[in-house]
């Protein structure tokens, strides 16, 4: 070929190898954070589920009670959601503390050059996500224990003859 006048080159970027390597990684990373964040989703859902499951079958006497009293059944979905996000409000104010002191010590630790300054708190969109994501577990968890306490007949919540359980 050299004698024709083309001569054999090679192009190397490495510089773009490595930045496919590193984005690999990222993807790889942010799909395993994803799959973690959906099993304490699922964990939440079931922790709560249970809570909220027994506290409805020991309290079908009182909720027989109040039935009787004139609470409709929508104020008891409304005792019940209640019970569940009050259940979740600790666990959101204790998560966002623990994580900014999470980013604190790890912003500590990944960034000591003195020219990036990041802030530890999490972004508005971060607090906002997890807000919702921590109303709307408890609201999830809460729809068995409400079709549970809602189709019990009265007379059968109202017998102490028979176990609930």
């Amino acid at each position: 070929m050299e004698n024709l006048g083309f001569y054999e080159t090679r192009v190397s970027m490495t510089l773009l190898e490595t930045v496919e390597l590193s984005q690999a990684a990222s993807m790889l990373l942010g799909l395993i954070l994803g799959i973690i964040v959906i099993m304490f989703v699922v964990i939440s859902v079931l922790l709560i589920y249970s809570l909220l499951m027994i506290s409805v079958e020991v309290k079908t006497f009182h909720n027989a009670v109040l039935r009787i009293l004139g609470v409709n059944k929508i104020n008891c979905v409304f005792m019940i959601l209640a019970q569940g996000i009050i259940f979740t409000i600790p666990s959101i104010v204790c998560g966002y503390g623990a994580s900014i002191g999470m980013l604190y010590l790890s912003y500590d630790l990944l960034f000591t050059d003195d020219a990036i300054k990041l802030s530890p708190l999490p972004t508005a969109e971060a607090t906002i996500k997890a807000c919702i994501l921590g109303l709307v577990i408890p609201i999830l968890a809460s729809i068995i224990p409400i079709q549970t306490s809602l189709d019990q007949q009265l007379s059968d919540s109202l017998s102490n003859i028979r176990s609930k359980t």
